[in-house]
């Protein structure tokens, strides 16, 4: 049976010092995958830790940057933060929005030292995940089952639609310069392109070519959902 990949995270360990130095670190959530996943940052410790983002979308061959700071006075290690994945899936026009896929974590470990000096080594879990509702259970068995709730299926359309709109954009933008492009090799003077630029195409091929490709990306458009 195959599995779905599961995103990482960068750096898994965050380690903060009270002696004066920064209380805000970053990490970093990462899609090197070929389709879109929800997330949600489950942070167990809001008394001691602020996340700038609880849930989102990383898209496709990108990333997504979390700052977490530490407003705690007291020393502590061993906590974490962990990040949780879901299969995205955008239902067509007028459909009801799907339970959401769970498909597993990666964990942030979070550590309080007074300094660097006391700084201990702390574990690290760049390779950790988890897939299926099984393990999750087995983790925090508040979690569920492996679909979550209607109200995380709201926040992942609404991620995942930002994602889409970008790609239409892109997707017009490519289709108005095949369109100008075709219309510019249509009424070149075509004695002037033979001499000048191809002695061995015409310039009325090249605009079939570029109509053809903008006819492509406008069916696209079209057909898309």
């Amino acid at each position: 049976m195959q599995t779905t990949p599961v995103p990482y995270v960068n750096p898994s360990a965050v380690t903060f010092y009270l002696d004066g130095c920064k209380q805000a670190q970053n990490f970093e959530i990462l899609n090197p995958f070929s389709q879109d996943f929800l997330f949600k940052v489950d942070n167990a410790h809001p008394d001691k830790y602020r996340v700038s983002l609880s849930q989102g979308v990383v898209c496709s061959h990108q990333k997504v940057i979390v700052e977490v700071s530490c407003i705690s006075s007291v020393i502590s290690s061993n906590e974490s933060i962990q990040v949780r994945f879901f299969k995205s899936s955008r239902p067509r026009h007028g459909q009801k929005p799907k339970a959401q896929l769970y498909i597993g974590y990666r964990v942030v470990n979070l550590n309080i030292f007074h300094n660097a000096s006391e700084r201990e080594r702390t574990p690290s879990d760049h390779g950790s995940s988890r897939s299926g509702g099984s393990n999750l259970s087995k983790e925090n068995p508040n979690l569920g089952s492996t679909n979550i709730s209607s109200n995380s299926s709201d926040f992942g359309q609404g991620s995942s639609d930002t994602c889409a709109r970008k790609r239409v954009i892109t997707d017009i933008i490519i289709t108005i310069c095949l369109l100008v492009l075709g219309f510019v090799f249509k009424y070149i003077n075509e004695d002037w392109f033979l001499v000048n630029v191809l002695d061995e195409v015409k310039p009325q091929t090249l605009a079939i070519v570029f109509f053809t490709l903008a006819c492509v990306m406008m069916l696209k458009l079209l057909t898309f959902r």
